[in-house]
C-alpha cells in the first residue's frame, strides 16, 4: 500500500511538472510571437519613414500638394498642450476620487449607495469605446448641451472673455486705420462722421470724413486720415492669450477635457490599486502617534502610494497622447492652421489626426511622413514611460 501511494505521488508531481513546463512554453511562444509583431511593424515603419526624419519635418507644419516641406511642428505643440491640459483635469480628480474610494468608508446609507454608485461607474466607463467619449465630450464642453447659445460663423461668442474687435479702412494716403467696435455683432462699418482712430503706428488720430463730391486735401498728412463718407470698414479682432468663451467649441480645450474623460476611469483604477498596496501597518502607526484621517492619507498613505500612482498616470497620458478617435469628434480633422496656437480656443492639429489623415492621403509620399510621424509619436511614448520610470524609482528611493 505504501509503495501504490508514493507511485501515486510520483505520477502526480511528474504530470505537474509536465503541465507546468507545457504552461510555460506557451506563455513563451505567446510572448516571443507578441515581440515578433511588434519588431516587424517598428521596423516597417523605420524603413518607410526614417529617410524623412529632418529637423525641417520636425518644425514645419503641414503643406497640401508639397510632401517635401511638410511637417508635425504644429501637431507635436498641439499634442503636448493637448495632453498637459487632459493631465491638469483628469489627474486630481482621478487620484482624489481613488483616495475617497479607499480611504473614506461612508457610514451613512445615503454615503455608502453613493460610494457604490461611483465604484460601479469607474469600473464600467473603463471599458467604453474611446469613440462614445469624443461623442460625448462634442456634447458637453463643444456645445455644453445648448445652455450658451451656439457659436456662429462671423458672429462674436455669445459670452467670451480677452478679446477686442476694432474695424479697419484705408484712407486716401493708402493708410491703414483702425477704430474701436461698438458693436461686435456688425460685420461692416460705414463711416458718416468724424472718428477717433490710430494709424499703422498706434498713434491716436481723428479720421477726417469728406463728400466725395469734395476736393481730396493736398497735404500728405491730411490724406493719411482722410477718408471719403460713407465708406465701409471690416471688422477685426485681436485675441489674447487668456481668450476664454463659453461654450467651448471645437478648440484645443475641448479636446483636452474629453480626452481626460477617456482616462479618468484608468487614473482612479490604478491609483486605487496603488493605495489598496499600501500595508494596513502603516496607517495603524500614523494612527497610533495621533495623526488624524487626513494627516495619516497626505503624510502617510498618499507617499507610499506615489510610485504605483504616478506610474499608472503615465500610462494612462501615453493612451491619452495617442488617441485620434476622440479628438476627430471634438476637433475635426484638422492638420494645419494659417497662425499658431494663441490660446485655448484655437484650434490646433494633433499627432494622431495628423497621422489618420496623412495614411489616408492619395499622394503616396504623405504616407511615408505618415509612418515619419509614427516614429516621433513612438520617441514620445518612450519619454513618457522613461518619465515614469525615473520618477516611480526616485519616489521608492525616498520613501525607504
Amino acid at each position: 500500500m505504501a509503495v501504490s501511494n508514493t507511485l501515486n505521488r510520483t505520477r502526480s508531481n511528474g504530470s505537474r511538472r509536465t503541465v507546468d513546463r507545457g504552461f510555460q512554453v506557451v506563455c513563451l511562444l505567446v510572448a516571443s510571437l507578441a515581440l515578433v509583431i511588434l519588431v516587424t511593424l517598428v521596423t516597417a515603419i523605420l524603413f518607410r519613414g526614417g529617410n524623412w526624419l529632418s529637423l525641417g519635418f520636425l518644425l514645419n507644419g503641414h503643406r497640401e500638394n508639397a510632401p517635401e516641406q511638410s511637417g508635425v511642428g504644429q501637431a507635436i505643440i498641439g499634442s503636448i498642450v493637448v495632453c498637459l491640459l487632459c493631465g491638469t483635469a483628469a489627474l486630481p480628480i482621478g487620484i482624489g476620487t481613488a483616495v475617497f474610494l479607499e480611504e473614506y468608508q461612508p457610514l451613512s446609507r445615503a454615503g455608502r449607495w453613493l460610494h457604490g454608485f461611483i465604484q460601479l461607474n469607474v469600473s464600467n466607463l473603463a471599458g467604453v469605446p474611446s469613440i462614445v467619449y469624443g461623442i460625448l465630450g462634442v456634447t458637453a464642453f463643444v456645445y455644453m448641451f445648448g445652455l450658451f447659445g451656439q457659436i456662429q460663423a462671423n458672429k462674436p461668442p455669445p459670452m467670451e472673455f480677452g478679446a477686442t474687435y476694432f474695424y479697419q479702412t484705408k484712407t486716401l494716403g493708402k493708410k491703414w486705420v483702425q477704430f474701436r467696435a461698438t458693436d461686435p455683432t456688425q460685420q461692416v462699418f460705414e463711416i458718416v462722421a468724424p472718428l477717433q482712430a490710430t494709424n499703422e503706428s498706434r498713434q491716436a488720430i481723428e479720421l477726417n470724413v469728406i463728400d466725395r463730391s469734395a476736393t481730396p486735401p493736398s497735404d500728405p498728412e491730411l490724406r493719411d486720415r482722410t477718408v471719403y463718407s460713407g465708406a465701409t470698414a471690416s471688422i477685426l479682432s485681436t485675441k489674447r492669450p487668456w481668450y476664454f468663451h463659453l461654450p467651448f467649441s471645437k478648440s484645443v480645450l475641448s479636446a483636452g477635457l474629453t480626452l481626460a474623460l477617456v482616462i479618468l476611469p484608468i487614473v482612479i483604477i490604478a491609483s486605487q490599486e496603488a493605495i489598496r498596496a499600501v500595508p494596513p501597518s502603516l496607517r495603524e502607526a500614523a494612527y497610533g502617534l495621533g495623526a488624524n484621517k487626513w494627516q495619516v492619507v497626505s503624510t502617510t498613505v498618499l507617499p507610499s502610494a506615489l510610485p504605483g500612482i504616478m506610474t499608472g498616470a503615465i500610462l494612462a497620458m501615453s493612451r491619452a497622447i495617442g488617441e485620434a478617435a476622440p479628438l476627430l469628434a471634438v476637433m475635426g480633422g484638422v492638420i494645419s492652421t494659417t497662425t499658431s496656437l494663441g490660446n485655448l480656443m484655437d484650434k490646433s492639429p494633433v499627432l494622431p489626426v495628423t497621422i489618420y489623415r496623412w495614411a489616408q492621403d492619395e499622394n503616396p509620399a504623405f504616407e511615408n511622413l505618415a509612418a515619419a510621424a509614427i516614429i516621433v509619436l513612438l520617441v514620445f511614448l518612450l519619454l513618457m514611460n522613461s518619465v515614469a520610470i525615473f520618477v516611480r524609482n526616485r519616489a521608492e528611493r525616498k520613501h525607504a
